[in-house]
C-alpha cells in the first residue's frame, strides 16, 4: 500500500472513530475533525508549481519547492509566510476550484476572507462593510512585502431565501447550520469565517455573537432593533474580533475597561472613536494602557502608555466614552473628565466604571489588539493543502460556542 493511501486510510479511520483493530474510540468530535483534516491535506498530492520537479528541494513541505518561493520572495522555511493561516501555496496557486489569488490573496500580506450572507432586508450597505475594511489596513500590523495593514476580504455572496429565514435562530447555533450547510461553500471552509446579518437569536435582542473564541462564524442580529449604519460596522468588527480571538476586556473580560481603547469595548461598539478627524472610526486597540484604579481616578493626567506604546499614540485618540456618555477631553492623555462634570477635578476621586455598584475594581493594563489577533479559529488553516498543522494553543476554544455571552443588547423599542 502506498504512503498516500495510509495516509488517507488512517484518516478514514479516524472519522469513522476506529481503531486499526475495529475499536469504537470517543475522540472529542472537534478535536477528531481537525486531526482527520490536517491529515488528509497532508495526503493531498499538490500539483507541481511551474519551476518545480519532484526531486527539487521543499524546506517548509509547503508545496512550492526553494527555487520558486525564491522567485515569489515567500520564505522557503516557512509554510505561511505572512502568518494569517493560510497556507504560501493555497494564497499563491489556489486549490479545489477556489483560486484566493483571484480574490486577492498575497502571500506577503496577512489576508482575512469572510463570506456575508443575509435575510431579506437586512443586506449591509457597502459603505458599512468599506468602513470595516478600512480599519484593517490601517491597522499597525506589518507585513513581509513591507506593507502595513491587513487585507479584509468581505464577499457580499447571497440573500438567504425568505423560506429559510429563520426569524428567532434558537438554539441558535443548530439553527445557524442549517442555514450554513445551504449557504456555505465547504471548499471554502479552510479559508473563510462566515456571517450571517439575521434577526434575531435565543429570544433576546443581542447585537450578535461569536461560535466561540476564536472561531469562524459569527452571526449579526441588529435586525431585531434597526440597527444603523454605524452600529452595524462597529457591531460586525466587534463579532469578527470575537472570531479572531479578542475578549471584551481584550485579553480578559473586564467589560467597560476605561483604559481599553477597543471597538470589543462596548462603549465603542455602536459609536467608535475620533481618530484622525474621523468621527465614528472604527478600531482595536493599538495602545498598551497602564493598570487604572477606580478608587483614584485622576483627570489631569488621564492614561498613560506603556512601552513599547508612546504617549503620542494615545493621543491620536479623541472621542472617549464613560458610563454610556462621551466625555469632554484634550486627548487620551490628559485632561480627561471622566464622570461628565463639564470640569476638570483637581483631586482624585472613585468612579464605578463598569457599573456593577462599586467603585473599588481595579483594571489591569490593556493589551495591543493587533498585535494579539489569533487567525485559525474555527476551521481556518486546517485542512488546509501545504500546511500540516496543529493547534498551537492548548485548547481548540479559549471560550466554547456554548460559553460566549450575547454581546451588547439593542433598544428592543425601535424593533420593527
Amino acid at each position: 500500500m502506498s504512503q498516500l493511501h495510509k495516509c488517507l486510510l488512517t484518516a478514514t479511520l479516524a472519522f469513522l472513530g476506529l481503531s486499526a483493530c475495529g475499536d469504537v474510540s470517543p475522540p472529542d468530535a472537534e478535536q477528531s475533525s481537525t486531526r482527520q483534516a490536517e491529515m488528509v491535506a497532508a495526503a493531498v498530492p499538490l500539483p507541481l508549481p511551474v519551476g518545480c520537479l519532484l526531486t527539487s528541494l521543499d524546506t517548509d513541505g509547503d508545496g512550492i519547492c526553494d527555487i520558486v518561493e525564491a522567485t515569489l520572495r515567500t520564505d522557503p522555511n516557512k509554510a505561511d509566510t505572512d502568518g494569517d493561516g493560510l497556507s504560501d501555496y493555497v494564497e499563491t496557486f489556489g486549490f479545489g476550484g477556489l483560486d484566493l489569488s483571484a480574490l486577492g490573496a498575497n502571500a506577503r500580506k496577512k489576508d482575512i476572507f469572510v463570506e456575508v450572507d443575509y435575510y431579506p432586508n437586512l443586506r449591509p450597505s457597502q459603505a458599512t462593510l468599506d468602513k470595516v475594511i478600512t480599519a484593517f489596513a490601517s491597522a499597525p500590523v506589518s507585513n513581509p512585502d513591507g506593507s502595513t495593514g491587513i487585507a479584509l476580504h468581505l464577499l457580499l455572496d447571497q440573500q438567504i431565501a425568505a423560506a429559510d429565514a429563520d426569524m428567532n435562530l434558537s438554539p441558535v447555533w443548530t439553527e445557524f447550520d442549517v442555514i450554513k450547510r445551504k449557504y456555505f461553500a465547504a471548499a471554502r471552509a479552510p479559508y473563510f469565517h462566515y456571517a450571517v446579518f439575521a434577526h434575531q437569536y435565543d429570544g433576546n435582542f443581542s447585537s450578535g455573537i461569536s461560535r466561540g473564541l476564536p472561531a469562524q462564524d459569527f452571526l449579526l442580529t441588529l435586525g431585531s432593533f434597526n440597527g444603523t449604519e454605524q452600529q452595524q460596522a462597529g457591531t460586525f468588527m466587534h463579532e469578527l474580533g470575537h472570531n479572531l480571538g479578542l475578549r471584551h476586556g481584550g485579553n480578559d473580560e473586564a467589560n467597560y475597561k476605561p483604559n481599553y481603547l477597543s471597538i470589543m469595548n462596548y462603549e465603542y461598539q455602536f459609536y467608535g472613536f475620533e481618530l484622525g478627524g474621523t468621527f465614528g472610526a472604527l478600531d482595536y486597540s493599538r495602545v498598551q494602557v497602564a493598570s487604572v484604579s477606580e478608587a483614584a481616578v485622576y483627570e489631569l493626567t488621564a492614561f498613560a502608555a506603556v512601552a513599547p506604546s508612546t504617549e503620542s499614540d494615545l493621543a491620536r485618540y479623541f472621542g472617549l466614552r464613560f458610563n454610556g456618555v462621551q466625555v469632554a477631553m484634550f486627548s487620551a492623555t490628559d485632561f480627561v473628565d471622566f464622570n461628565n462634570s463639564r470640569k476638570y477635578d483637581f483631586d482624585t476621586y472613585a468612579l464605578d466604571f463598569n457599573r456593577n455598584g462599586v467603585a473599588t475594581d481595579v483594571f489591569p493594563m490593556s493589551q495591543n489588539d493587533w498585535a494579539a489577533l489569533i487567525y485559525d479559529g474555527g476551521e481556518i488553516g486546517f485542512g488546509t493543502p501545504g500546511m500540516s498543522r496543529h493547534l498551537d494553543r492548548e485548547e481548540r476554544f479559549l471560550v466554547p460556542p456554548e460559553k460566549m455571552e450575547p454581546c451588547l443588547p439593542g433598544d428592543p423599542d425601535r424593533a420593527p
